[in-house]
């Protein structure tokens, strides 16, 4: 049992495959990072493809696929 006031009210993905952390949500846009497989961003905005996510001191957009805990 947890208490509601101990648990974080954003939302959170684990990539499930090595990932390219881009600038824009777009394969074009300038890479910002490379996400290893097993590591765990937060969320900050999803458009129908694509979420805006926060790792460390990265902040970029990520390609859905193959994410565990959205959709």
């Amino acid at each position: 049992w947890i208490h509601i006031s101990q648990l974080k009210k954003s939302s959170s993905v684990i990539v499930l495959e090595d990932k390219i952390l881009f600038k824009k949500a777009s394969k074009f846009s300038r890479p910002l990072a490379k996400l290893k497989k097993g590591r765990l961003a937060i969320i900050k905005k999803c458009i129908p493809s694509w979420c805006n996510v926060k790792v460390e001191s990265y902040s970029g957009w990520i390609n859905i696929n193959n994410l565990w805990g959205k959709y």
